[in-house]
C-alpha cells in the first residue's frame, strides 16, 4: 500500500497538471473506445474485443460506472457478433456487478443520494438487458431472453427499448406465440416517423414472420425489403437471417429452386466472416443443408491462399 502511495506522489512530481493528466487518461479511454469501434465495423473481432476489455479495465480504474457501463456493453455487443453468446453473458454478468456494487456503496454515502457520484445519474442499464436477451436467443434459451427483453423495453433509451420490442417479436415467433409477435409488430409501426433503415428491417422481417402462413408469397416480399434494410445497414447476420425468412416463405409458395438458392446465399454469408475463423459457423452447416442442393460453402476461402514463394 505503501509503494502505491508512493507511486502516485512520484507522479505529481514530473511538471504535469492535475487536469493534464486526467485528461490524458480520459482521452486513453476515448481512443480504446473508438479503436474497438473501427474494428468492430469491419468484423476484426479479436482487436475490437481487446480494444473494449482494455476500455471497461480503464473505467473499472477509474471508477467511472456510465463508462463502465458502456465499454461494458460493447464489449458483450463484440462478443455476441463473434459468435460467442456465452462469453457475452459473462461479460453482462460482470457489468452488473460491477455497477451494482458502485449503486449500493453510493446508496449509503451522504451527499450522493440515488443520482450517484458527483451528481451523475446511474447508468441505464437496458443496454446490457438487450444484449443479454439477443445471447440468450442465440442460445435458444428462449423464458429467460424473453425476461430479459422485457426488462430492456424498459429503458430510458428508445432505440434500447424498440430493438427490444423487436427481439421480443423474434423470440415470440420462435415460440409461435402470435399474439406477443403481433404486438411487438404494433409497437415498432407507431415508433415516431421517420424510421430509421434498422427499424424498416425490423418491421418489416417481423411482418414476413406474421404472415408467412396466411399468405406466403406476400412473406416473401416483406422478408426481401428485410433483407435490402439490412444489407444497408450493414447488419449481416440479420440479412442472412431475413434471407431464411425469405426462403421458408418462397418454399411454403411452392418455389423449391428458389428457396434452396436463398438458403444457400444465407449460409454462404454466414460463413464467410472476415475474422479469420478456422472452422465455419454452426449456423452456416445448418442452413447448408436445409438448402440440399451443391454449392461451395465458402467461396474465394481465404485459408486456399497460396504462399507468394511456390516451393520447387
Amino acid at each position: 500500500m505503501a509503494a502505491l502511495f508512493l507511486t502516485s506522489s512520484l507522479l505529481g512530481c514530473g511538471g504535469a497538471q492535475p487536469d493534464d493528466t486526467v485528461k490524458q487518461q480520459n482521452d486513453e479511454y476515448v481512443q480504446a473506445m473508438d479503436s474497438g469501434q473501427n474494428a468492430l465495423a469491419i468484423e476484426r473481432y479479436s482487436v475490437a474485443e481487446q480494444q473494449y476489455r482494455m476500455a471497461t479495465r480503464l473505467a473499472v480504474r477509474h471508477d467511472d460506472a456510465a463508462a463502465i457501463a458502456d465499454a461494458s456493453f460493447n464489449l458483450a455487443v463484440t462478443q455476441l457478433a463473434a459468435g460467442e453468446p456465452e462469453n457475452a453473458l459473462a461479460t453482462v454478468r460482470e457489468a452488473r456487478e460491477a455497477l451494482s456494487l458502485r449503486a449500493s456503496s453510493d446508496a449509503v454515502t451522504p451527499g450522493r443520494g440515488t443520482r450517484g457520484k458527483a451528481g451523475v445519474t446511474r447508468p441505464d442499464t437496458g443496454g446490457l438487458n438487450l444484449v443479454s436477451a439477443a445471447a440468450l436467443y442465440r442460445l435458444r434459451r428462449y423464458d429467460e431472453a424473453a425476461r430479459s427483453a422485457a426488462q430492456a423495453r424498459t429503458s430510458s433509451i428508445h432505440d434500447v427499448a424498440l430493438r427490444a420490442a423487436f427481439l421480443g417479436g423474434l423470440i415470440a415467433s420462435d415460440r409461435g406465440d402470435i399474439r406477443t409477435l403481433a404486438a411487438s409488430i404494433q409497437t415498432l409501426a407507431s415508433a415516431p416517423r421517420p424510421h430509421t433503415a434498422v427499424l424498416k428491417g425490423d418491421l418489416a422481417e417481423l411482418r414476413a414472420r406474421a404472415s408467412l402462413s396466411s399468405s406466403p408469397s406476400e412473406a416473401m416480399s416483406l422478408a426481401a425489403e428485410s433483407v435490402a434494410s439490412r444489407q444497408s445497414t450493414g447488419e449481416y447476420r440479420a440479412m442472412a437471417r431475413a434471407l431464411v425468412v425469405e426462403a421458408h416463405a418462397a418454399r411454403a409458395a411452392g418455389h423449391n429452386d428458389v428457396a434452396a438458392s436463398l438458403l444457400a446465399r444465407a449460409a454462404q454469408s454466414v460463413a464467410a466472416r472476415s475474422d479469420g475463423a478456422q472452422a465455419p459457423d454452426g449456423l452456416a452447416l445448418q442452413l447448408s443443408q436445409e438448402a440440399a442442393i451443391p454449392f461451395a460453402l465458402e467461396p474465394f476461402d481465404a485459408k486456399k491462399m497460396t504462399d507468394d514463394i511456390t516451393p520447387p
